[in-house]
């Protein structure tokens, strides 16, 4: 019987913490990268098992909500369960508990099958023989699935950087992992704020890939209140778009 959640006792890596001696919100996009190749293991759709089906796991949206950030050495319980489905997309979970069980960090994923001859996005239904649609476990990490993040309308936005992608932003599918794109995001954010803001959330939309030697262009606006939309564009054409939410 396949359990509910994968679960597994922590302790989160000492690169993972900032100069406050707490986890680099960045970092949970890692952490989370690990668990849902556990995740996907444990019910038997790992990207092994799904090559074989002509398809691949891509991120397409993910919103995390920060109830504290990990102090360094604190033991942490990691878990992570799929949530079903919603479309075309599959959904999946993640908490972090403190060691007496209270929420730390809380998130929701929406992920797609992406086709790996054409690279374009795959029917859920194709691979329901391998992973039931129904939720693995009841329990919901936060209400609501991770939402679309846009530029309001009229936005000018200031581009403040490049990124070229380099080998190190690279992963096995061939593009730059998602997990960079938010280290690029937290960088360009005013460092007064990145270092002392208390971060609430961060949600994040991946819509076209990047590939080795490709310069993305990297704009930022405020977003009202301490929030913060960031965007990673090429060729004129939305990478990634986030928004990032600090405590007033």
């Amino acid at each position: 019987m396949t359990p509910s959640k994968f679960e597994q006792d922590f302790c989160i890596p000492t690169y993972c913490f900032d100069i406050n001696s707490r986890m680099r919100p960045a970092a949970f996009f890692e952490i989370a990268q690990d668990l849902a190749v556990n995740g996907a293991t444990m019910v038997g759709a790992p990207d092994p098992v799904l090559r074989q089906k002509g398809v691949v796991w891509i991120l397409i949206r993910m919103h995390v909500h920060f109830d504290s950030l990990p102090r360094l050495y604190e033991p942490v319980k990691l878990q992570t369960w799929h949530a079903g489905v919603a479309g075309p997309l599959y959904i999946r979970d993640y908490v972090i508990l403190s060691a007496d069980g209270k929420p730390l960090v809380r998130a929701t994923s929406s992920w797609g099958l992406m086709d790996i001859e054409n690279r374009t996005l795959a029917r859920a239904d194709r691979i329901f023989d391998v992973l039931d649609p129904a939720p693995q476990h009841p329990d919901r990490a936060l209400e609501a699935n991770a939402p679309k993040v846009v530029w309001p309308a009229g936005a000018l936005p200031d581009m403040v950087a490049t990124h070229r992608v380099m080998y190190s932003d690279v992963d096995y599918n061939g593009h730059a992992n998602n997990a960079r794109y938010p280290v690029w995001a937290y960088d360009i954010l005013p460092p007064e704020l990145a270092a002392s803001g208390r971060i609430t959330d961060f949600s994040i939309n991946y819509n076209r890939e990047l590939h080795p030697g490709e310069e993305a262009e990297i704009r930022r606006m405020p977003a009202g209140g301490s929030a913060w939309l960031v965007e990673g564009s090429h060729d004129g054409l939305q990478s990634f778009i986030c928004k990032i939410s600090f405590a007033q």
